[in-house]
């Protein structure tokens, strides 16, 4: 799967700000305005029509994935190296939780840097971040692929 259309999956894809999950006003393809803003033309025209477009949506898309994939080089030296999947999991995981609160799953971190792929999908398997995004709880299947679910799937697998 392309990285535009997992994300896409993941993230939803909206015209109108809504309030993400986590309460944060959102656009498009999962932009976080509150943690980025808007670049001042995009924000003229969300101001005059209540709305964005479609170019805009996929501007705003490939710069939160630029700003995610140069994160994940920073956590992940060898991220070159991945498989196309492992990397589309992991720039995924940095578009949804950001730099700052990815830096702190260092179990996982740790494994992916070492090549233990089956550890980093455990890791994550026993965080927040699988909890919070509904993941099923050890031993049960609802039958749904969940976000945190399906990374750690690209992850073991590769």
């Amino acid at each position: 799967m392309e990285l535009e259309e997992l994300l896409e999956k993941h993230e939803g894809r909206k015209n109108k700000v809504y309030k993400c999950t986590a309460g944060k006003r959102t656009i498009g393809v999962g932009h976080n305005i509150d943690a980025k803003g808007l670049p001042e033309d995009i924000q003229k025209w969300l101001d005059m029509h209540g709305w964005i477009t479609e170019d805009m949506i996929d501007d705003l898309l490939q710069s939160d994935i630029e700003d995610a994939l140069n994160d994940a080089w920073k956590l992940y030296p060898a991220l070159e190296s991945f498989s196309e999947s492992r990397r589309n999991a992991l720039i995924d995981f940095l578009f949804n939780v950001g730099l700052s609160t990815a830096s702190t799953f260092k179990r996982m971190n740790n494994a992916i840097n070492n090549g233990n792929w089956d550890k980093a999908a455990q890791y994550i398997s026993e965080s927040k971040y699988w909890r919070q995004l509904g993941g099923d709880p050890k031993g049960t299947d609802d039958g749904k692929l969940e976000r945190p679910e399906e990374i750690a799937q690209m992850l073991r697998e590769g």
